[in-house]
């Protein structure tokens, strides 16, 4: 019954020689890995105005538009230069692989630590934002805001745990359908701007500034700058799952790669033009796309609400490219050692199903812990991101001046302004969001590459300790003592007697006495059945079942120093699961229990009962 639901909720598991035939092309490499770097034209816009509140429209028209250039040259040039990443690694990896090989063990631990929190934000800010592009139809309530985040990231994880290729035919619709509606509405937006000449609409927006000095303009341009690069978010995204493409991987990673940033800097450019010349500002409960909705289509229109669904649609789905690229940055650190193996493990569908799981965890907890603010997280995304742009620029600058390779000398230019660039805008972005919260992610970056050094440290460890000296001598023979838990009298112990006479001669019955007077009807029926076996009485005043046991072992091993001791322990297997909660769970506790004792083996005997 269980294997059955398994498939039904997950499919049916994937034989390791079909993995080829489950890789992505172009159309379903873009839903999956370029979602996140999408879904930002939601947000961007946004983030840009909040930070130019309180100025005239003449200021927030200017900032916005310089900003706006900025914004898409910058895309511009992370694009080629991770163009170079795919080309010189097919085998994807991303930041970590490309620091690993050229920089050396801290940078790309620095550059691992940062991809997985710019990952497990990409999940929590996307589902939050698109959980209020929702809200700001009506259709639930702001109160219902943090329930329904957690219920969609488990949902996206229901998905992803089917395998690569079935979530990105699930969510190919949902991407093209926000790229055919952000389309649509900006035709129909520059209609209705050439209906009226151009000319801004009502700008309902009051200033309460001044003329602003140009050292003013320049504060507020580099606060708006670093709000507004959380739009560059997951644009590294093809670069870390080369291998999820389709033979030749890297070409397809590339196609996909200019794909999207075409459509991201298209979208992008188009939405914050229309909101400045609809005059529209960030309002609560009221995002920049539906206020430019409802003066393009009208409050209660149809394609109102379909443009509010497309948008709350991509935004939940954009957690999916971190869905994509977190499991598998974890794989390729776990294959190192600075995480635990179970996360580069392979599920039934050919995904890293640990790795998944993990992140959902994460997300939930900040989703919790944030109350799905998308304000209140947004600060703390885009540092991660681009201190890993920057290090996977220097580290290809490296790799093209120790390698000589093709046209080594254009890709070192290339990377090297690259480089610049992507560090100045890191630095840009931390001091402007140093307050809002980007110190949490400075903090916890060396958090994290210590957990990743112990755990590495752990393994080496781990290692050291079970490999066998070159002089090695097999361990000294002991004599088994094998002791056999029974609390009455029945087939399942008479089994376990059995058993245990064909391990050793040496045999000791331990039976915990919690009721004198059943313990005395108990000796009787041993010694009728069984008067050559020792039966040893622990008495139990304080009807602990555990204590006593241990207590006895404890002395067995202090009497004689040169013998293993087994431990037999009956268990009951009944025929419905549920039926396991009628009987006591005693054998477990006790494995769970003694299994940290030396010396000591815990053996189960099991008894199935019939149906």
């Amino acid at each position: 019954m269980l294997s059955k639901l398994r498939n039904f909720i997950f499919g049916k598991p994937l034989a390791s020689g079909t993995e080829e035939h489950h890789k992505l092309g172009v159309i379903l490499g873009l839903a999956v890995f370029s979602s996140d770097a999408l879904s930002s034209t939601a947000y961007a816009t946004e983030e840009i105005l909040l930070a130019l509140h309180g100025l005239n429209y003449s200021e927030i028209a200017t900032i916005t538009l310089v900003t706006l250039v900025a914004i898409i040259l910058l895309i511009g040039i992370v694009v080629f230069s991770y163009r170079q990443v795919i080309n010189a690694y097919p085998d994807g990896g991303g930041a970590y692989i490309v620091a690993k090989e050229n920089l050396g063990k801290t940078p790309s631990l620095i550059a691992a630590a940062s991809l997985l929190i710019d990952y497990v934000l990409t999940v929590s800010v996307s589902i939050c934002a698109g959980v209020s592009a929702i809200t700001a139809t009506g259709i639930i309530s702001p109160n219902m805001a943090v329930n329904c985040c957690i219920a969609f990231i488990i949902l996206i994880m229901l998905v992803n745990l089917r395998g690569l290729k079935e979530s990105g035919l699930v969510f190919s619709v949902p991407v093209y359908f926000f790229l055919i509606s952000m389309f649509v509405i900006m035709i129909f937006g520059f209609i209705k701007l050439g209906q009226n000449n151009f000319a801004s609409l009502n700008f309902s927006h009051q200033s309460t500034s001044n003329s602003l000095t140009q050292s003013a303009m320049l504060l507020i341009f580099l606060n708006a700058f670093s709000h507004g690069c959380s739009g560059l978010t997951g644009i590294e995204a093809v670069a870390d799952g080369v291998r999820a493409f389709k033979a030749p991987s890297f070409k397809q990673a590339n196609r996909t790669m200019l794909t999207m940033a075409i459509l991201l800097s298209g979208i992008f450019g188009g939405i914050t033009i229309l909101s400045l010349a609809f005059g529209i500002m960030p309002q609560a409960n009221q995002t920049v796309i539906s206020q430019i909705a409802k003066t393009v289509y009208g409050n209660d229109s149809f394609m109102f609400f379909a443009t509010q669904i497309a948008t709350m649609l991509i935004l939940v789905l954009a957690a999916n490219t971190a869905f994509a690229d977190f499991p598998r940055v974890a794989n390729f650190l776990a294959n190192d050692g600075y995480l635990p193996r179970q996360l580069s493990n392979l599920g039934d569908k050919l995904v890293f199903n640990n790795g998944i799981m993990v992140l959902s965890a994460l997300s939930i907890f900040l989703v919790i812990i944030y109350k799905g603010n998308t304000h209140a997280l947004i600060p703390l995304y885009a540092v991660g991101v681009f201190i890993s742009f920057t290090l996977t620029q220097f580290g290809m600058v490296k790799r093209h001046a120790r390698k000589k390779e093709g046209r080594w000398r254009f890709g070192l230019v290339v990377n090297c302004f690259g480089g610049i660039i992507t560090s100045v805008v890191a630095v840009i972005i931390t001091i402007e969001k140093l307050t809002e919260g980007a110190w949490i992610v400075l903090l916890a970056i060396p958090i994290i590459i210590r957990m990743f050094l112990a755990i590495k440290q752990h393994y080496l460890y781990f290692v050291k300790q079970i490999r066998p000296d070159e002089d090695h001598e097999a361990p000294e023979l002991k004599s088994n003592k094998v002791l056999i838990m029974v609390s009455s009298l029945s087939k399942g112990v008479i089994q376990s007697i059995a058993y245990a006479k064909t391990i050793s001669n040496n045999i000791e019955a331990l039976h915990v006495e919690v009721n004198p007077s059943a313990t005395k009807h108990f000796q009787e029926d041993w010694k009728r059945f069984y008067p050559d076996l020792e039966l040893t009485i622990l008495p139990s005043p304080f009807r602990s079942l555990i204590q006593p046991i241990s207590d006895h072992i404890e002395k067995l091993q202090e009497e004689s120093k040169n013998q293993w001791i087994t431990i037999v322990v009956p268990e009951f297997v009944t025929n419905k699961f549920w039926h396991n909660l009628l009987h006591n769970q005693t054998a477990f506790l006790l494995k769970a229990i003694l299994r940290f004792r030396r010396g000591v083996v815990v053996t189960t005997v099991r008894f199935f009962l019939e149906d």
